[in-house]
């Protein structure tokens, strides 16, 4: 076996390492918000006239407005948890082929990993459906694994994943043995709204000085936005509070930005990966 070779299979394996430990503790937090889950009973909206709706539809009738609404709502809540599963692939699978980090702001990553711990914590605190932040899940775990491959990809220095490792797992056993109040949580949201701006304005920064957004996907950046847009609605339906409306209308516009960067900065990042090509060879 060549020395190459041994190189790439070590390569490999330290991959495999960080991604097992972000990935099994996010999956670990996930596991005992969906035991505690059933426990919860739902604070926000219910849909209005259920059954009664049911059986008009049924009969061939058109119900009343607030029953559509709630039923629009739970389906488009839904959708975006659907969506959100696949939110991040595009990204991970763009830094995975190139084996570079480049163009991502490890800060930001970092930033979203916390607010969408926030995100998850403030959904189960008050006991929402899942329909209403089933999402702020799914992308979390996502995000963790796109973290630790970013990590390893820009040598970060491992102080750095451990700190991440121990914020997320206090975090976690925090909400999950009941500690969190609805006070609290709520209060934290309120903080959340300027973690996500301080996790895309790094980025947006970065791209504007670069003049190259590197490996941003246009795909995920413009399902964030698309989200985001959708959520305002469902939040709104669902009752889930002025700071996650505020705060989806907030992620919506910085997304929307990243989503014209990538565009806009389309020629000189395809140049900038033709000169990294070339490099390699």
């Amino acid at each position: 076996m060549t020395a190459a070779t041994l190189q790439k299979v070590a390569e490999a394996t330290c991959v495999k390492g960080w991604c097992a430990a972000h990935t099994s503790l996010g999956f670990g937090v996930f596991a005992g918000c969906l035991l505690r889950v059933r426990h919860c009973s739902p604070k926000g909206k219910q849909p209005a006239g259920g059954q009664e709706g049911l059986s008009t539809l049924q009969s061939g009738r058109m119900p009343d407005a607030s029953f559509l609404k709630a039923l629009v709502s739970k389906a488009l809540g839904y959708a975006i948890i659907a969506g959100a599963s696949l939110l991040k692939v595009p990204q991970i699978l763009g830094v995975l082929n190139s084996g570079s980090a480049a163009g991502l702001n490890m800060a930001s990553f970092e930033l979203e990993n916390i607010g969408f711990s926030i995100h998850t914590a403030y959904g189960f605190v008050l006991g929402l459906p899942f329909s209403a932040f089933g999402e702020a899940v799914i992308i979390l775990l996502q995000n963790t694994f796109l973290l630790a491959i970013i990590y390893y990809y820009a040598k970060a220095p491992l102080w750095r994943g451990f700190l991440m490792i121990l914020l997320t797992a206090c975090g976690g056993w925090f909400v999950l043995s009941g500690n969190a109040t609805e006070k609290m949580i709520m209060s934290a949201y309120e903080l959340n709204n300027f973690i996500f701006m301080a996790a895309r304005l790094p980025q947006i920064l970065s791209n504007y000085k670069a003049k190259d957004t590197g490996q941003l996907s246009l795909i995920t950046a413009f399902m964030s936005t698309a989200g985001c847009l959708a959520r305002i609605f469902t939040s709104i339906q669902e009752g889930a509070g002025l700071s996650m409306v505020r705060g989806f209308c907030i992620g919506g516009v910085l997304n929307l930005i990243i989503v014209f960067q990538i565009l806009w900065y389309a020629k000189n990042t395809r140049e900038q990966a033709k000169k990294q090509a070339k490099k390699k060879d």
